[in-house]
């Protein structure tokens, strides 16, 4: 019975480890290594995520718009403060998990005015 729960945390231990590496790939490859790094594990996530509730296994769209805006965010940061785009990382992958609850797995639909 314990076992759904445990496979549906699968995601979030994703980018947990995400965040994780993106540290330690900071602070031993590059500056960039990092935010590119936690991107790819948000990408990942998501799929498995949707992969969980019986949708297509790709990112979602907000899932590719949020790991660009990492990405980008990342090259600012580079850019601006070369020393400390290692204190972005915990900021970006914490807000990464809100595009795990994003999808609820029902088709949307659209309001029509009558």
């Amino acid at each position: 019975m314990t076992r759904p729960i445990w496979r549906g945390i699968g995601p979030s231990l994703v980018l947990a480890a995400g965040i994780v590496a993106g540290q330690s790939a900071q602070a031993a490859w590059s500056d960039l290594a990092g935010t590119a790094l936690l991107a790819s594990c948000l990408l990942l996530a998501d799929a498995w995520a949707a992969r969980l509730r019986g949708m297509p296994a790709r990112p979602s769209l907000p899932a590719w718009i949020l790991a660009s805006a990492f990405v980008l965010a990342g090259l600012l940061a580079l850019l601006r403060e070369p020393g400390h785009t290692g204190s972005l990382i915990p900021v970006l992958g914490l807000g990464a998990w809100t595009v795990l609850f994003l999808r609820d797995g029902k088709p949307r639909t659209t309001c029509t005015l009558a």
